[in-house]
């Protein structure tokens, strides 16, 4: 297993391009604007933001950009995994009664777990 990215929220685009580009020197890699559907069903938290990816060499940090304050602080911070066989891990997640939210996207899913303190994580299959 490793870590994959870490998701973080910043009041403004600018803002965040002027941290994660200006001064850690990432990459911007894209930015997708989040509707409110979806972000009530991975964070349980309904309203519409921008998701922006920052890479280099490995490190990787999803910035959202709520259009107004999160309603709940931490609403959209999360930490993303990487696992062998994700859908085993999901499983066991399942049988130890953890939630398993599993977000249809084109022909695959998105999949988040809520630890035992209902901190966020994604999960991604590993690919060698």
């Amino acid at each position: 297993m490793r870590l994959h990215h870490v998701g973080l929220v910043c009041s403004s685009q600018e803002k965040a391009d002027r941290f994660y580009e200006g001064i850690l020197g990432l990459a911007k890699i894209k930015t997708t604007e989040l509707t409110e559907a979806i972000t009530e069903r991975i964070f349980h938290s309904a309203q519409r933001c921008l998701m922006i990816l920052y890479e280099q060499e490995g490190f990787a940090v999803e910035v959202f950009v709520p259009e107004e304050s999160p309603l709940r602080k931490g609403a959209f911070e999360h930490l993303c995994l990487e696992v062998a066989e994700r859908e085993a891990f999901l499983e066991t997640c399942e049988e130890n009664g953890l939630e398993v939210r599993r977000i249809p996207r084109g022909e695959a899913f998105l999949a988040f777990v809520s630890d035992f303190d209902g901190n966020l994580f994604e999960i991604k299959e590993a690919f060698s």
